[in-house]
Protein backbone atom coordinates (compact mmCIF):
# COMPACT_ATOMS: atom_id res chain seq x y z
CA UNK A 1 0.00 0.00 0.00
CA UNK A 2 1.62 3.44 -1.04
CA UNK A 3 1.34 5.27 2.13
CA UNK A 4 -0.76 8.41 0.91
CA UNK A 5 -3.41 7.12 -1.83
CA UNK A 6 -3.43 3.40 -0.22
CA UNK A 7 -3.56 2.33 -3.53
CA UNK A 8 -1.37 -0.47 -3.98
CA UNK A 9 2.17 -0.70 -4.74
CA UNK A 10 5.37 0.86 -2.98
CA UNK A 11 5.93 4.64 -4.93
CA UNK A 12 8.80 6.89 -4.44
CA UNK A 13 10.93 9.09 -6.68
CA UNK A 14 14.31 7.54 -6.64
CA UNK A 15 17.47 10.23 -7.07
CA UNK A 16 18.23 11.46 -10.33
CA UNK A 17 21.52 13.03 -11.84
CA UNK A 18 20.97 16.70 -11.23
CA UNK A 19 17.87 19.19 -12.12
CA UNK A 20 14.87 19.90 -9.83
CA UNK A 21 15.45 18.84 -6.08
CA UNK A 22 17.73 16.15 -7.68
CA UNK A 23 14.56 13.93 -8.47
CA UNK A 24 14.17 15.06 -11.90
CA UNK A 25 16.60 16.22 -14.61
CA UNK A 26 15.36 18.99 -17.45
CA UNK A 27 15.93 18.36 -20.95
CA UNK A 28 16.02 20.90 -23.94
CA UNK A 29 12.68 19.36 -25.58
CA UNK A 30 11.05 15.77 -26.16
CA UNK A 31 12.93 13.01 -27.12
CA UNK A 32 10.35 9.63 -26.90
CA UNK A 33 8.27 9.65 -30.01
CA UNK A 34 5.17 9.77 -28.05
CA UNK A 35 6.17 12.99 -26.31
CA UNK A 36 7.64 14.21 -30.10
CA UNK A 37 4.29 13.83 -31.17
CA UNK A 38 1.99 15.28 -28.32
CA UNK A 39 4.22 18.22 -28.42
CA UNK A 40 3.85 18.70 -32.06
CA UNK A 41 0.30 18.63 -31.74
CA UNK A 42 0.33 21.45 -29.19
CA UNK A 43 2.40 23.52 -30.82
CA UNK A 44 0.35 23.01 -34.16
CA UNK A 45 -2.70 24.14 -31.61
CA UNK A 46 -1.03 27.24 -29.92
CA UNK A 47 -2.19 30.26 -30.84
CA UNK A 48 0.72 32.98 -31.57
CA UNK A 49 1.92 34.98 -29.08
CA UNK A 50 1.24 33.81 -25.32
CA UNK A 51 -1.97 32.11 -26.27
CA UNK A 52 -2.11 28.47 -25.21
CA UNK A 53 -4.38 26.15 -27.07
CA UNK A 54 -7.67 25.13 -25.03
CA UNK A 55 -7.44 21.72 -23.02
CA UNK A 56 -10.38 19.97 -25.58
CA UNK A 57 -8.86 20.59 -28.42
CA UNK A 58 -6.44 17.54 -27.12
CA UNK A 59 -9.54 15.49 -26.34
CA UNK A 60 -9.49 11.79 -26.34
CA UNK A 61 -9.29 11.33 -30.02
CA UNK A 62 -6.19 13.23 -31.13
CA UNK A 63 -4.21 11.21 -28.17
CA UNK A 64 -5.85 8.03 -29.45
CA UNK A 65 -4.98 8.86 -33.13
CA UNK A 66 -1.23 9.79 -31.97
CA UNK A 67 -1.46 6.61 -30.12
CA UNK A 68 -0.35 7.85 -26.78
CA UNK A 69 -4.09 8.63 -24.46
CA UNK A 70 -3.21 5.50 -22.27
CA UNK A 71 0.07 7.52 -21.27
CA UNK A 72 -1.73 10.87 -21.15
CA UNK A 73 -2.63 12.97 -18.40
CA UNK A 74 -4.07 16.25 -16.90
CA UNK A 75 -3.83 18.15 -14.17
CA UNK A 76 -5.70 20.96 -12.68
CA UNK A 77 -4.25 23.64 -10.00
CA UNK A 78 -6.25 23.98 -6.91
CA UNK A 79 -6.48 26.98 -4.23
CA UNK A 80 -4.88 29.29 -6.53
CA UNK A 81 -2.06 26.57 -7.24
CA UNK A 82 -1.53 25.82 -3.86
CA UNK A 83 -2.10 22.31 -4.39
CA UNK A 84 -2.85 20.26 -7.81
CA UNK A 85 -4.48 17.40 -8.79
CA UNK A 86 -4.68 14.63 -11.93
CA UNK A 87 -8.47 15.29 -13.21
CA UNK A 88 -7.54 12.41 -15.84
CA UNK A 89 -4.93 9.77 -16.14
CA UNK A 90 -4.58 6.99 -18.72
CA UNK A 91 -4.10 3.55 -18.11
CA UNK A 92 -0.21 3.29 -17.97
CA UNK A 93 -0.12 6.26 -15.80
CA UNK A 94 -2.43 4.42 -13.40
CA UNK A 95 0.17 1.48 -13.84
CA UNK A 96 2.51 3.70 -12.91
CA UNK A 97 1.57 4.97 -9.55
CA UNK A 98 0.02 1.24 -8.75
CA UNK A 99 -3.37 2.77 -8.76
CA UNK A 100 -5.89 5.57 -9.68
CA UNK A 101 -4.49 8.63 -8.14
CA UNK A 102 -7.81 11.05 -10.32
CA UNK A 103 -8.90 13.69 -7.98
CA UNK A 104 -6.37 13.12 -5.34
CA UNK A 105 -4.31 16.44 -5.03
CA UNK A 106 -1.00 16.19 -4.68
CA UNK A 107 -0.13 17.08 -1.56
CA UNK A 108 -2.06 13.90 -0.20
CA UNK A 109 -0.47 11.27 -3.38
CA UNK A 110 3.10 12.24 -3.18
CA UNK A 111 5.28 11.87 -0.54
CA UNK A 112 6.00 15.51 0.86
CA UNK A 113 9.35 16.21 -1.02
CA UNK A 114 7.68 15.17 -4.00
CA UNK A 115 4.84 17.15 -3.79
CA UNK A 116 6.60 20.45 -3.02
CA UNK A 117 8.55 19.52 -6.55
CA UNK A 118 5.49 18.78 -8.40
CA UNK A 119 3.50 21.87 -7.26
CA UNK A 120 6.51 23.92 -8.17
CA UNK A 121 7.17 22.81 -11.09
CA UNK A 122 3.38 22.57 -12.12
CA UNK A 123 3.21 26.17 -11.34
CA UNK A 124 6.15 27.25 -13.05
CA UNK A 125 4.63 25.69 -16.45
CA UNK A 126 1.37 27.48 -16.20
CA UNK A 127 2.58 31.00 -14.87
CA UNK A 128 5.22 31.06 -17.71
CA UNK A 129 3.06 29.37 -20.66
CA UNK A 130 5.65 27.15 -21.54
CA UNK A 131 6.10 23.35 -21.28
CA UNK A 132 8.82 21.56 -19.07
CA UNK A 133 10.03 18.14 -19.97
CA UNK A 134 12.13 15.84 -17.81
CA UNK A 135 13.58 12.85 -16.86
CA UNK A 136 13.02 11.00 -13.66
CA UNK A 137 14.08 7.39 -11.80
CA UNK A 138 10.59 6.30 -10.20
CA UNK A 139 9.89 3.28 -8.41
CA UNK A 140 6.27 3.67 -8.29
CA UNK A 141 4.04 0.37 -8.36
CA UNK A 142 5.09 -2.07 -10.00
CA UNK A 143 7.46 -0.05 -12.44
CA UNK A 144 11.05 0.68 -11.65
CA UNK A 145 13.03 2.58 -13.95
CA UNK A 146 13.80 5.81 -15.96
CA UNK A 147 10.42 7.87 -17.32
CA UNK A 148 10.71 11.09 -19.65
CA UNK A 149 7.31 13.43 -18.84
CA UNK A 150 6.18 16.43 -19.81
CA UNK A 151 3.81 19.57 -19.12
CA UNK A 152 2.23 21.32 -21.32
CA UNK A 153 0.05 24.20 -20.92
CA UNK A 154 -3.73 24.89 -21.71
CA UNK A 155 -6.34 26.75 -20.99
CA UNK A 156 -9.12 25.32 -19.02
CA UNK A 157 -12.80 25.09 -19.62
CA UNK A 158 -13.69 28.45 -18.48
CA UNK A 159 -10.68 29.75 -20.61
CA UNK A 160 -8.90 31.57 -17.88
CA UNK A 161 -7.40 28.82 -15.79
CA UNK A 162 -4.06 26.95 -17.18
CA UNK A 163 -4.24 23.38 -16.87
CA UNK A 164 -1.85 21.28 -17.92
CA UNK A 165 -1.75 18.33 -19.92
CA UNK A 166 1.13 16.17 -20.51
CA UNK A 167 2.61 12.22 -20.87
CA UNK A 168 5.18 9.96 -19.43
CA UNK A 169 6.99 7.12 -21.01
CA UNK A 170 9.03 4.94 -19.73
CA UNK A 171 12.44 4.47 -21.27
CA UNK A 172 15.39 2.47 -21.86
CA UNK A 173 18.73 4.00 -20.03
CA UNK A 174 21.98 3.07 -21.52
CA UNK A 175 24.79 1.90 -18.46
Amino acid sequence: MTRKTGTTGERAMLEGASGEGELLVEIEGPRHPGAVALYRLWQKLKPAGDGLPLRDDLGFERLTELGIVSNCFVIEPLDGGRDWRYRLLGTAITWLFGGDATNIPFSQHFMPEEAELCIRLSNRVAQSRKPVFLFGRFQPGDFSGTLETMSLPVLGRDGETVWLIGASFPVETKP
